[in-house]
C-alpha cells in the first residue's frame, strides 16, 4: 500500500498538510476513490463489521468516545486509524494514526487544497464530553462553556430553507391554552387537530423559576430565570414535541416514534422570535434517536449559537453543506450522559428565525459522514429554548409542526 507520510512540523490546523516530495504524485487511472467508501484509495478502507450499512467508527486518542470514521490501513480487517477530510472536500483525504487530531499519511493521488475558507480539522477532545449537560430523563442536550469567550449575538435571522415544498409555517389551527409558573408543567396541545406535548421542562440544577404561556404549538416565555449548573445544564429548556420525549408521549398519532427502515419523509418547520433577548439561550431542535421504546442516541440543529456556551462533544466538521438546509453549518460530535450526539449548529451571530427540513437528510447527511448515531427509530422532534443564564422575557415560538410520511 502506498501510503506518503505527510509533514508534520509545526503546522497551523488551518492550513492543510502537504504531500512528501519523496512520493510518487501520480494519480490512479480509477480516480482518488475506485470503492467508493469515502476515503482515498491508497490509505486503506473502512470497515462495517455490524453489517448496518455504514462504517465503523474508532476512538483514536483513547478517551472513550469515537472521533469518527475509522479505515484499516494495512488490511487485516481492523480499523486503525481516523480519517480526515483536510480540505473539506467531502472525500477522506488523509489519516490520524496516532490521536494528535492531526494527518499522519496524507493521499498520494491528490494533494488536498489550501486555504479552503472555514476548514478546519478536528480538535479531538475539545470540549470533551466530560460535563456535557444533558439528561435522558428530563429532555435537552446542552453544551459546555465556550473556549475564549465570544462576542454578542444578533438577533433573529430571516427565513430560510431549500426545499421546494410550499411553507406550512403559519396556516396552523390551535386547541390546547394555558399558563404556568409549575417547574414541569405540561400539556397536551394540537395543531390542526395532530397532537403535540408541551413542557415547561425546567430541569437545571440552577433553575431560578419561570413564567410560560403556550396555545397549540406555539408557546411564550414570558420570563425565565435562573444560571448554568456546575455540570453546565442549561436552567431550563421550554419544549414542544411531537413522539415520545423524556419518557412522556405526545396525544394521538403525530407520526412518532417511527421505525427509520418505513419513514420516506419527517419533515418539520419551526418559526420562532428573540424580541432582543440575546443572552445564552439556544433555539434548536432536539430528536431523539431509539431502539424501539429505548432511547440511544441525540441528533440537534441549532438555529441559535448563544454567546458563551456551545455544543456537547468536539467541533468535527465546519462550513459543511447539508442537503436541505440553507448555507453552511458547524458539525459538533461527543457524548451526553453517555450517549452519542450529533449537533448541527449555526454560526454564532448568524441565527435564522424560521427553519423546514426534512429530519430524513439531516440524519442521512450525519450517517454519510459516518457519526455515531445508533437507533432503529426516530422517537421523537422537539423544539425549544434552552437557557443557560437567565433572565429572559418574551421568548416566542409562533409555530411548530412535524409533517411524517
Amino acid at each position: 500500500m502506498a501510503l506518503c507520510r505527510g509533514v508534520t512540523s509545526l503546522v497551523v490546523l488551518l492550513v492543510p498538510l502537504a504531500v512528501a516530495v519523496a512520493c510518487d504524485s501520480s494519480k490512479s487511472s480509477q480516480g482518488l476513490d475506485e470503492n467508493n467508501d469515502n476515503v482515498a484509495d491508497d490509505l486503506g478502507k473502512t470497515i462495517d463489521d455490524d453489517n448496518d450499512g455504514f462504517a465503523d467508527g474508532i476512538d483514536i486518542n483513547g478517551d472513550g468516545i469515537i472521533d469518527g470514521p475509522g479505515v484499516d490501513t494495512d488490511g487485516d480487517g481492523e480499523v486503525d486509524a481516523l480519517a480526515l477530510d483536510t480540505d473539506c472536500d467531502g472525500l477522506f483525504d488523509s489519516i490520524d494514526t496516532n490521536g494528535d487530531g492531526r494527518p499522519d499519511w496524507v493521499t498520494d493521488l491528490e494533494t488536498p487544497a489550501t486555504n479552503v475558507p472555514n476548514c478546519e480539522l478536528p480538535m479531538l477532545g475539545a470540549g470533551g464530553a466530560a460535563g456535557a449537560a444533558g439528561n435522558a430523563s428530563m429532555g435537552g442536550s446542552a453544551g459546555t462553556p465556550a473556549m475564549g469567550g465570544g462576542g454578542g449575538s444578533t438577533g433573529t435571522g430571516g427565513s430560510a430553507g431549500t426545499s421546494s415544498e410550499p411553507s406550512q409555517l403559519g396556516k396552523g389551527t390551535y386547541q390546547g391554552t394555558g399558563t404556568s409558573t409549575d417547574q414541569y408543567a405540561e400539556s397536551d396541545v394540537y395543531r390542526n387537530g395532530v397532537g403535540y406535548k408541551f413542557i415547561a421542562n425546567g430541569w437545571g440544577t440552577n433553575w431560578g423559576g419561570h413564567n410560560i404561556t403556550w396555545n397549540g404549538t406555539s408557546f411564550t416565555v414570558l420570563s425565565l430565570n435562573g444560571s448554568q449548573g456546575s455540570d453546565y445544564s442549561p436552567a431550563g429548556y421550554p419544549t414542544v414535541f411531537c413522539g415520545v420525549y423524556s419518557q412522556k408521549p405526545s396525544p394521538g398519532n403525530c407520526g412518532l416514534p417511527g421505525a427509520l427502515s418505513s419513514l420516506t419523509s419527517v419533515r418539520t418547520g419551526w418559526r420562532w422570535k428573540a424580541n432582543g433577548n440575546n443572552g445564552q439561550y439556544n433555539a434548536a431542535w432536539d430528536i431523539w434517536l431509539g431502539n424501539g421504546s429505548s432511547f440511544s442516541a441525540y441528533l440537534m440543529v441549532w438555529l441559535r449559537d448563544p454567546p458563551g456556551q456551545q455544543p456537547a462533544g468536539a467541533a468535527a466538521t465546519s462550513g459543511a453543506t447539508v442537503p436541505g438546509l440553507p448555507g453552511t453549518w458547524s458539525i459538533w460530535t461527543g457524548q451526553v450522559n453517555g450517549s452519542p450526539i450529533v449537533n448541527y449548529v449555526l454560526s454564532e451571530g448568524s441565527d435564522l428565525g424560521e427553519l423546514e427540513f426534512d429530519v430524513m437528510d439531516v440524519y442521512n447527511d450525519a450517517k454519510r459522514r459516518n457519526y455515531n448515531l445508533p437507533g432503529n427509530t426516530i422517537m421523537s422532534v422537539a423544539v425549544g429554548f434552552e437557557v443557560w443564564n437567565g433572565p429572559v422575557t418574551n421568548l416566542v415560538t409562533e409555530d411548530f409542526y412535524v409533517d411524517v410520511k
